[in-house]
């Protein structure tokens, strides 16, 4: 996949500006939202290749946000992100029945991150 147009979901601003600026770096083009439902609006306006959502989230949370871009852009990848570790474990597994690829938890490292698209992309 050449150039993926990137969405990333998360209500911490720190992740979302972290992943803009290395995804940037690398030559993708990258939107970032605070929540599920601006999620959800930016998916019905534009297409996305490859998406990183949070799992927790006030509002829609990330397995709602998954489950609604799969039946609007189910060509998207989807990355579930979670800091909460075994505490979500559940919403984790059906993010991944409803579609998401993997889930990256944080905190993570930049190669992390790097390794998680690569592999999103060789699929």
């Amino acid at each position: 996949m050449k150039d993926p147009r990137i969405l990333v979901v998360d209500d911490e601003a720190v992740i979302r500006d972290l992943f803009k600026r290395i995804l940037e770096t690398k030559g993708h083009q990258v939107v970032a939202v605070e929540s599920g439902s601006e999620a959800i609006d930016e998916i019905k306006t534009e297409p996305f290749d490859i998406i990183f959502l949070d799992i927790v989230m006030p509002g829609i949370g990330g397995l709602k946000t998954c489950q609604t871009i799969e039946s609007i852009n189910p060509e998207a990848k989807i990355v579930m992100m979670t800091g909460y570790g075994t505490e979500v474990e559940e919403e984790i597994e059906k993010s991944l029945k409803a579609g998401a690829y993997e889930c990256l938890y944080k905190p993570f490292t930049v190669k992390k991150l790097l390794d998680t698209l690569e592999k999103v992309l060789e699929r």
